[in-house]
């Protein structure tokens, strides 16, 4: 329920900036990025424990925009020590909680899952 909390304000922080010229384009970026980034690791986290990947701990996830979109790279390690990601390309956030694009989750080196949307 935090992170749900934190993405609402974060969202309306992003429209309320929105209006501050090239600085406040720069700021709607940061933010748009954090926003997947906490997305991506929240719902990536839980789709592989939809497949029977526990995490430890949350999913740590780097950012980088690609035009229209954003490249997502996450990683963690599971319950039972093997590494886990989640990788792809967002296209949009979904109120502020899911993400579309493509993505593709592993775990010690084995595809897990293969979507168009984190949390959907």
């Amino acid at each position: 329920m935090t992170h749900i909390r934190f993405l609402v304000a974060l969202s309306s922080t992003v429209l309320v900036v929105a209006g501050c010229g090239s600085s406040g384009e720069q700021q709607v970026e940061q933010m748009t990025e954090t926003l997947v980034r906490t997305a991506a690791s929240t719902q990536g986290q839980a789709e592989l424990a939809d497949v029977g990947v526990e995490v430890s701990g949350p999913l740590s996830c780097q950012t980088a925009p690609n035009g229209e979109e954003i490249e997502v790279a996450c990683t963690g390690t599971a319950l039972d020590g093997r590494p886990v990601t989640v990788d792809g390309t967002a296209t949009s956030l979904s109120g502020g909680t899911s993400v579309a694009g493509t993505f593709v989750g592993t775990a010690g080196g084995t595809q897990v899952f293969s979507l168009d949307c984190l949390g959907c």
